[in-house]
């Protein structure tokens, strides 16, 4: 009974020792790449079902309830001279190529506070929200912009207002299947945890270039220019349903909550060009915002299929704008 008593008292502790030591394995693992990081918590973004934009109505509805504490804190993206020049009461101004300095990250307020980013139109700040969703803000962008926000097109700075920029370019119904499967770039900032790599990373990918959409006319022109090399890739982000119903000749369909799963980022292109048309533009950038953040050459299709085309049915149940076009007031002149 001792000898059976002793055999067991010494199997008890090995086996504690060998789970001790499983623990101190797991528990000291190198935490994943820095892309695989990204991806994962761009994927929980996409999948969470939360908008990356707020509407005019609501955040005029916020601001003018009389109940200053649930106010959001406005930030404009905006070029520093064109802030100065009309710009939403009460706002602050982080221009967005300089966004993720040290200094400029230092002005944000707490997290408990919702932040609305704004630009001219509604594609520029989205991408900015979602680095700084993925970061523990509660932030959102203003749908269409300052030009949906007020009709004085000096609040507009260089852009054009919808639909001067209405396109009617043909569309396809056929799906089209990538062939090829591709490798994610390799994303090496060398910092420790996950708001670092992104703060890193939003600062390179704005130094590299800040162009952050193309127009309907830019890639309809690199698409039919009889020189495949420079063709773009381009996702469609819409539902597949409304992806059946047309979209651009060549689009592959990805719905937006699945960009960033693993089987949907091998098929993305290394080196080429990606396009990310949606409905209407406000979400497309975003989209290629994070993917631009992983490394890969992404940019928005402005205004989405709503700038491709004149057909409805294409951006239904949205409303083509200036459907939505509000005229709420706008500080003018230095502040």
């Amino acid at each position: 009974m001792f000898k059976r008593l002793v055999r067991w008292s010494v199997a008890a502790t090995l086996a504690a020792a060998l789970l001790a030591c499983a623990t101190t394995a797991t528990t000291s693992a190198p935490p994943a790449d820095e892309s695989s990081r990204i991806a994962a918590a761009a994927d929980q973004l996409m999948k969470s079902g939360k908008p990356l934009f707020i509407s005019n109505e609501r955040l005029y509805a916020l601001l003018n309830d009389g109940n200053p504490a649930n106010d959001p804190v406005l930030i404009s993206v905006c070029a520093p001279g064109d802030y100065a020049k009309a710009r939403l009461p009460g706002s602050i101004n982080i221009p967005r190529g300089a966004f993720w300095k040290p200094a400029n990250i230092a002005k944000l307020p707490p997290k408990d506070k919702t932040i609305v980013t704004y630009c001219y139109t509604g594609t520029g700040a989205v991408g900015t929200a979602a680095v700084l969703r993925l970061m523990g803000y509660d932030a959102v962008q203003l749908e269409w912009g300052t030009m949906g926000w007020t009709r004085n097109d000096v609040a507009l700075g260089p852009a054009s207002r919808f639909p001067e920029t209405q396109q009617n370019y043909p569309v396809d119904a056929k799906p089209v299947m990538p062939a090829v499967t591709w490798a994610r770039p390799v994303i090496a900032t060398g910092k420790a945890t996950l708001v670092e790599i992104l703060i890193a990373r939003g600062d390179a990918v704005e130094m590299a270039d800040n162009t952050v959409s193309m127009t309907a006319e830019r890639v309809q022109e690199m698409l039919t220019d009889a020189n495949p090399a420079n063709d773009p890739f381009v996702i469609d982000t819409r539902k597949p349903e409304d992806y059946a119903k047309g979209h651009i000749p060549g689009a592959v369909n990805i719905p937006f909550a699945n960009v960033f799963e693993p089987a949907n980022l091998a098929k993305l292109p290394l080196g080429r060009r990606i396009v990310v048309a949606d409905t209407n533009g406000q979400t497309a950038v975003g989209t290629s915002y994070l993917l631009s953040i992983l490394g890969y050459n992404a940019r928005g299709l402005q205004y989405g299929m709503m700038g491709w085309s004149k057909d409805d049915k294409l951006i239904a149940p949205y409303r083509r704008f200036p459907a939505d076009q509000k005229d709420y007031p706008i500080e003018l002149g230095a502040k």
